[in-house]
Formats: structure tokens, sequence, C-alpha cells
């Protein structure tokens, strides 16, 4: 794959993100990103953060929780939280119970990590 055929797959990616997710969606992943970044100590949000950004933005909590990995579903009458990105946990079990957003929401995640990977490594090559 040359270095044209990669800058057109990842323009591909940005524009799956526009395509599939409305602006609120995009703003809501974009903040609650931004703010694990600048203030929790992983880097990573919580599910608690992933619920307060969806609250703030008005967005549905389970797809936007689903951009980092969590995928909600109903037991009991509660919502229970899976970390479907956890090496323990059974990303495909996690997915059989998740809803079609969260499934478009985690699969786009779990795309932009391996673009990120990628990437990564190939910058720690050339150096």
């Amino acid at each position: 794959m040359t270095e044209a055929d990669e800058l057109t797959a990842a323009e591909r990616l940005f524009d799956g993100y526009a395509g599939l997710f409305p602006p609120l969606m995009r703003a809501a992943h974009r903040a609650c990103r931004e703010h694990a970044l600048l203030t929790l100590p992983e880097r990573w949000p919580t599910i608690k953060s992933c619920l307060d950004f969806a609250k703030l933005y008005g967005v549905s909590p389970s797809e936007l929780a689903a951009f980092f990995g969590y995928l909600g579903y109903g037991y009991n009458g509660r919502t229970v939280w899976v970390d479907a990105l956890d090496p323990r946990v059974s990303s495909h079990a996690a997915r059989q119970l998740a809803t079609r957003e969260q499934c478009i929401a985690l699969g786009f995640q779990s795309a932009m990590l391996e673009v990120a990977q990628r990437d990564a490594w190939r910058a720690e090559a050339v150096h």
C-alpha cells in the first residue's frame, strides 16, 4: 500500500465519521476525549464521564460510551456496563448484547485505534 493509498484510507475514515455520526455526537465524543486527556490520569474517559458528556450534549449515553469501548445493556432493570476494549472481555460476547448504534460507534473507535497504532509503529520504525 502506498502513502497516497494510506492517506486516502485516513480520509475515508474521517469522512465516515462525519457521515455516520450527527454533529452533536461528534462534538460530545471530541469533548469527552479532550476532557480525559487533560484531566484523567489514564487519559481515557470513564463510564461516568461518558454519561456526563452525553447528558450535557443531549446525545445517547450508550452510543457515546461505545466510542470508548463501554457497552451498556439492560439486565434486571439496571444497566450493566462492559469494557469491550479490555482484553479479558470477549468483545464478540459483549457485541452480541450491543445495539446497532453501539456497534457502529465501537467499530469506528476500533478503526481509529488501529490507524493510530499503525501510524505510531511507522513513526517508531522511521526513527
